[in-house]
């Protein structure tokens, strides 16, 4: 899409109005598109979040090369995407901004059925890093939020990634959100709006933090990263 047809495309909205856009987060010129038209909507670019994903648990010898493959693409590839394409209009804009990684404790600690997605974890978790190390200098803070099963109002624990986790610890899945907060320190099972005030703390509260990884799992002790 050109430039006039972006304005076109903008033209009913104003400045305090969301703007959604379908795309393909694997797909490049998708994802130049999504920022090329916040760009143009609201003047600028200064948060990116990436919480594009799905799940997939399966035993190594279940784990087809599509399975490795899809996980790779969104989780790994996307992030990469997203960073490549607004990196540049946040380096013009000379303002610093932020990268925020959506990841997963399972990043972190191993567990059974679970190679494809587990690997794709930890790598969005080491991009983080990299992308710190290398825009510190720039201004531009990339963080991850880290959080344990989101199952109570998320889509990924609506399909056989449920069941899949479900069948790795023996129970059924109605059990998973007990038996997700029976296994934190605090008891507590996460909400989705406990990943958004994640978010809001790193962007407004922790405005020197880089390269970090905030868990939100209510206290896993094997996933502590330090």
């Amino acid at each position: 899409m050109n430039e006039e047809n972006l304005k076109k495309e903008t033209a009913p909205y104003n400045n305090d109005t969301a703007v959604s856009i379908a795309g393909n987060i694997t797909n490049a010129e998708d994802v130049k598109k999504a920022i090329d038209l916040c760009c143009l909507q609201f003047g600028g670019l200064d948060i990116i979040v990436h919480s594009a994903g799905l799940a997939i648990s399966k035993s190594l010898e279940d784990t087809a090369e599509k399975d490795w493959d899809i996980l790779q693409d969104v989780l790994v590839k996307g992030q990469f995407l997203l960073a490549r394409e607004a990196t540049p209009v946040l380096k013009t804009q000379k303002m610093g901004g932020d990268f925020i990684n959506i990841a997963s404790k399972n990043g972190i600690v191993a567990g059974p059925n679970n190679v494809a997605y587990g690997t794709a974890k930890a790598a969005q978790q080491h991009m983080t890093r990299l992308l710190a190390a290398e825009l510190g200098p720039d201004k531009i803070r990339v963080n991850t939020v880290n959080p344990d099963g989101i199952i109570v109002g998320s889509k990924i624990w609506e399909g056989e990634w449920a069941e899949g986790r479900a069948k790795a610890y023996g129970i059924k899945v109605e059990e998973l959100p007990t038996f997700y907060a029976k296994r934190n320190l605090m008891n507590e099972i996460m909400y989705p709006e406990d990943i958004a005030n994640a978010v809001f703390a790193i962007l407004h509260l922790l405005k020197k933090s880089t390269g970090n990884t905030i868990n939100v799992d209510g206290g896993m002790a094997n996933a502590f990263v330090r």
